[in-house]
């Protein structure tokens, strides 16, 4: 158990100080965002572009975990949204919303650290490769999906705020915003740099290692300040409900689906912690530009990040450190 705290209370601890940061105004919005910034588009891509180039995978086929985590995420995501349309009579656009919220972990500001300090470098293994086809299928399935429920909620008569994107034009912005993601790029030059066998060392090996090494604290700390932005905003029934499927649910179907295929124990601690993170900011992103969700994204967002102060302890526990 203490082994656990160990690694549980410094990653709570760094975003209780982000947020109480912000929160009595030691640090503006604007140093908030520019920390996430930097967690995403220097920091984050760098880590991965370094554990790529240098690490051994081993021959443990990558098809069954991501079979194991996606058929976690594929669980959450139509019991989140099924539950929001049918018990709360949600719109379409809503309940895909939910699924949302429940099913896109926040794998950069929460899992990253975590594997990192609970199992070391060789715990970003299976994350990694999770990583590597995780926000391609997310945005995809998302965007499709709530573009359909738009067009449901039209047909319904819902009042919609925007009107639907065409379907070349929406494949488009989806191909743009991939291409362009800092993830994306770490992660097909560290691919690339693997692939040719190239070496990491003097200069570059130590300036990557220093800047991949800022990419935990920061991005636990840069959390931290972002939640003072998501009050509790109503919806808090729902928003419960979605954080349960998001912290306990998934990372238990996660669990099931890589014992039954049979995961290395690495890889299995791995992809169950990845999916027991809290809710990611791209439910939030994907609700404010649809317009539809946004107080039931905001508040999952914060009582999930809460609440897994006590759902990652029991998982490393479970799972063990």
């Amino acid at each position: 158990m203490q082994t656990t705290l160990d690694v549980i209370v410094p990653i709570f601890s760094l975003i209780a100080l982000g947020y109480a940061a912000a929160r009595f105004g030691l640090l503006s919005d604007t140093v908030g965002d520019g920390l996430a910034r930097f967690v995403f588009v220097v920091a984050v891509p760098v880590l991965l572009f370094r554990t790529l180039a240098t690490m051994s995978f081993g021959g443990a086929n990558p098809v069954f975990l991501w079979l194991a985590y996606f058929g976690g995420v594929a669980a959450a995501w139509t019991l989140g949204t099924l539950a929001v349309r049918r018990f709360l009579g949600a719109d379409h656009r809503t309940g895909v919303i939910a699924g949302i919220s429940s099913s896109f972990a926040n794998t950069v500001f929460v899992a990253i650290p975590t594997l990192q300090r609970a199992y070391g470098d060789a715990g970003l293994e299976p994350l990694l490769i999770i990583i590597s086809i995780h926000l391609p299928v997310m945005m995809i399935a998302s965007t499709l999906l709530v573009e359909r429920a738009a067009a449901l909620d039209a047909r319904d008569g819902a009042d919609l705020a925007r009107d639907p994107v065409p379907p070349l034009k929406m494949a488009r912005r989806m191909a743009v915003n991939l291409v362009t993601n800092p993830i994306v790029v770490g992660i097909v030059i560290g691919l690339c740099w693997r692939a040719l066998s190239l070496p990491l060392e003097g200069p570059i090996d130590e300036v990557t290692r220093l800047l991949g090494g800022t990419a935990g604290g920061l991005a636990l700390f840069s959390l931290g300040m972002s939640l003072t932005r998501y009050g509790l905003r109503g919806d808090l029934p729902a928003a419960c409900l979605i954080a349960g499927l998001s912290l306990v649910v998934m990372p238990l179907c996660v669990w099931l689906f890589a014992r039954e295929v049979g995961l290395p124990p690495l890889w299995l601690k791995g992809a169950v912690i990845t999916a027991a993170a809290p809710a990611g900011i791209n439910a939030y992103l994907f609700a404010t530009y649809f317009r539809a969700g946004e107080k039931l994204a905001a508040t999952t967002i914060l009582i999930s990040t809460i609440a897994s102060v006590v759902t990652l302890t029991v998982w490393l526990k479970i799972l063990g450190v």
